[in-house]
């Protein structure tokens, strides 16, 4: 089922250019680090090793792939931990190879993946983690936390534990506990040295965005359609209500790594907007949770429910696959659709715009579209040009107050070098730009095209000399 859940997301994105954070995550790979400003470093480090095995948009996602199969895999040992029933693993593997929202966090290159995998392993592996057991569940704990920060919320969710399970509590009387949080800590330690180094920008990056909002009932309404439908609205009704009359070890272990989140994710989104991912990464469990309850059902009504579960999943997901190709119900301007299409002919129509504009400057050295320095309105469009224009160097991104990977980077070009400037329109409509330039080019603009409907308008302005870079505003990288 996992090898099956692994090929059935490669195939829904087969033939899909990059989407915008997925070319961002690939251009990190070309500089590993233990850390980076939006994520710890396993989203980089994966597409590195995916994309050094097969080239092209398959290369990127197909690590991906695996960690989807794998969420899935571990559902299902979850939940021969919550019930002896024979049947609970299928059917918890068949909740989350359906599972809407794991289907395409398992298909993409997003940190989503990793932390949906290494999370599930921990959640499996610390529901039966008993002596030296222990030491085996440390693993996935580390890797998870080097996968997403949101991981982090599984160690005050297993203090809270302590004090319900009264097993875990006479486990703690023994070093082996001790022993896998300091294993765990020890894999996370680069990437925290990595924020030490950074004034904990990423940490604290993340801490605003999850925190930092104001309360809007629509906003939180989102939420709770998304939470139903993220993991199947079966899922969540049984797998929620199971984990909450949690009574042996195993499932009062499995309720708080799964609940706990969940529990701060709706505290989050009742002070500002909170994505629909946000909270995936406990899916699996709750798939385990819902599998094991509906082994306690009557046969009829829990055959029917699964098999509605599946159904729901398999058109949702081929109705993406077939939306996003052929858009009918969505704006073809709308995110799903613009960020998946397109960037191929961006790429190439900057190159060709850089090269005219560098042209009637004289082309001096450096100024072409080869391998130039570029400043772009957004760390999208960077990664996008990195990926498929083959461009290398960028400056921090010059959309509003809000820091990048590339603010850390923090490049710019040599006194007196050319470079160029890719925007949405053109300089006018970017009043923020924090570099100056003299020997301003001509603006050349281009519109990007699917389906007979502009993706995209962008324009490339080339500047002969650079002369400084501002400082970013407060708001940016060093107030995060």
């Amino acid at each position: 089922m996992a090898a099956l859940a692994a090929m059935a997301r490669g195939l829904l994105v087969q033939g899909l250019e990059l989407y915008s954070d997925e070319a961002y995550y690939w251009l990190w790979s070309r500089r590993p680090a233990f850390g980076y400003f939006d994520h710890p470093p396993m989203v980089a480090w994966l597409v590195g090793i995916s994309s050094a095995l097969v080239p092209g948009e398959t290369g990127v996602r197909l690590l991906f792939f695996v960690c989807g199969g794998l969420a899935v895999g571990f559902a299902a040992l979850t939940a021969r931990e919550l019930s002896s029933d024979p049947g609970a693993p299928l059917l918890a593997a068949l909740l989350a190879a359906a599972a809407p929202l794991l289907n395409l966090t398992g298909a993409l290159a997003l940190p989503d993946a990793p932390v949906e995998a290494a999370y599930a392993a921990a959640t499996w592996l610390l529901s039966r983690a008993r002596g030296r057991g222990w030491l085996a569940a440390a693993v996935p704990v580390g890797l998870a936390l080097l996968s997403k920060y949101t991981a982090a919320l599984l160690a005050p969710a297993l203090v809270l534990l302590v004090a319900w399970d009264g097993e875990l509590r006479r486990e703690l009387r023994r070093p082996w506990p001790w022993a896998a949080a300091l294993i765990a800590t020890a894999i996370f330690a680069p990437c925290l040295a990595w924020n030490a180094g950074h004034a904990f920008a990423s940490i604290r990056f993340q801490l605003q965005h999850g925190f930092g909002g104001a309360f809007s009932a629509q906003a939180f309404l989102q939420y709770l359609g998304a939470l139903a439908l993220g993991p199947g609205p079966a899922v969540t009704a049984l797998g929620i209500a199971g984990l909450v009359r949690a009574r042996s070890s195993a499932e009062k272990r499995v309720a708080a790594v799964t609940l706990f989140p969940l529990a701060v994710t709706t505290v989050s989104a009742l002070r500002g907007p909170v994505e629909a991912n946000w909270a995936a990464l406990v899916y699996p469990g709750l798939c385990a949770a819902a599998g094991a309850a509906l082994c306690r059902m009557s046969p009829r009504p829990a055959r029917a429910i699964a098999m509605a579960s599946l159904l729901l999943g398999l058109a949702l997901a081929g109705g993406f696959a077939l939306e996003v190709r052929e858009p009918r119900l969505a704006p073809v301007a709308s995110p799903v659709v613009e960020r998946l299409h397109g960037w191929r002919e961006f790429a190439q129509r900057a190159r060709r715009a850089a090269e005219q504009g560098c042209a009637v400057l004289g082309s001096p050295p450096g100024c072409d579209g080869r391998d130039p320095f570029v400043f772009t309105f957004n760390y999208q469009q960077a990664g996008e040009l990195a990926f498929y224009a083959g461009w290398r160097r960028f400056g921090p991104a010059q959309e509003g107050p809000r820091a990048s990977q590339l603010d850390v980077w923090g490049e710019t070009p040599a006194p007196g070098e050319p470079f160029l400037y890719v925007g949405i329109r053109g300089l006018d409509d970017e009043p923020r730009r924090r570099w100056r330039g003299e020997g301003q080019g001509p603006t050349l603009s281009f519109d990007v095209s699917f389906r007979g409907e502009v993706l995209r308008t962008a324009a490339v302005t080339p500047f002969s000399r650079f002369v400084r870079l501002e400082p970013r505003r407060p708001g940016g990288l060093q107030s995060r």
